[in-house]
């Protein structure tokens, strides 16, 4: 049994990361000559695309494992979609939304106007303190005050008695000591934010529900994107990455996940 990883992009760190953990390889995305076998595990890590490569099939369908195949990774990155997916499944975990700006009550302000339905690090956000700040955007968010935010990842097995969902790491947004001015609302690199793993407790219904939003999708892992609000003692999902940036400890958790499997 080999691993391969397929990157979302040439160059991926974190493809890069994995496919070392764990003895493997990275695809490339043109001219692969790769040819899987039916005891090879393929890690898609991000890609929309497609599989670069030659896969074992019988009646169309792949003989050799691929977690997060293409399709399902469009579905969960698309902030739209995923929200109607775990609307009709969970929305307990998940901020009011609208697609129309008719349809937002005045008392649902400040509102998060996503004008990037795939985008990362804050990318395409634009927050509108009321109605006159609003932009057109496909997907209108209803902004929550939040005490913590959590990047929560967790990974899918299958057995024959039923899905078990683990954690796999959990890492909580803290300030970076060397930016002045943080933007508390938007939380990302650039506006004065890192990720950290030292010493993160965060409430049980954070990891629930991660839990929660990754079984709303077809995807075999991800890292869940997750705000707690003390004030209501409740936590919300914002969104799942499926190529997530990862150094040290958090490679080594991935790796052990995938050869548990």
């Amino acid at each position: 049994m080999s691993f391969r990883v397929i990157p979302y992009r040439v160059g991926s760190r974190g493809a890069t990361e994995i496919a070392h953990a764990l003895g493997g390889r990275v695809l490339r995305l043109n001219g692969s000559r790769f040819r899987a076998r039916r005891t090879d595990t393929l890690i898609n890590w991000g890609n929309t695309q497609g599989i670069p490569c030659e896969v074992p099939r019988v009646m169309g369908i792949p003989t050799c494992r691929i977690l997060n195949n293409p399709e399902d990774i469009r579905d969960a990155s698309n902030k739209l979609l995923f929200f109607q997916r775990v609307h009709a499944r969970d929305p307990e975990i998940i901020p009011p939304f609208w697609t129309r700006p008719e349809d937002i009550p005045d008392t649902a302000f400040p509102v998060v106007c996503r004008t990037v339905l795939a985008g990362h690090s804050g990318e395409g956000i634009v927050i509108a303190s009321d109605r006159n700040d609003l932009v057109r955007a496909p997907l209108y968010v209803k902004y929550v005050k939040k005490q913590d935010e959590y990047r929560v990842h967790v990974g899918k097995e299958i057995r024959p008695d039923g899905t078990i969902s683990h954690i796999i790491d959990v890492q909580q947004k803290r300030r970076r000591h060397d930016h002045d001015n943080p933007n508390f609302q938007i939380r990302n690199l650039a506006n004065g934010f890192i990720y950290a793993r030292e010493g993160v407790e965060p409430p049980a219904c954070v990891l629930d529900v991660a839990r929660r939003a990754i079984n709303c999708t077809d995807l075999d892992f991800g890292a869940v994107d997750v705000i707690y609000n003390t004030r209501e003692e409740r936590a919300y999902v914002l969104e799942i990455n499926t190529a997530p940036g990862i150094t040290g400890t958090t490679v080594e958790r991935y790796r052990d996940f995938f050869l548990n499997m």
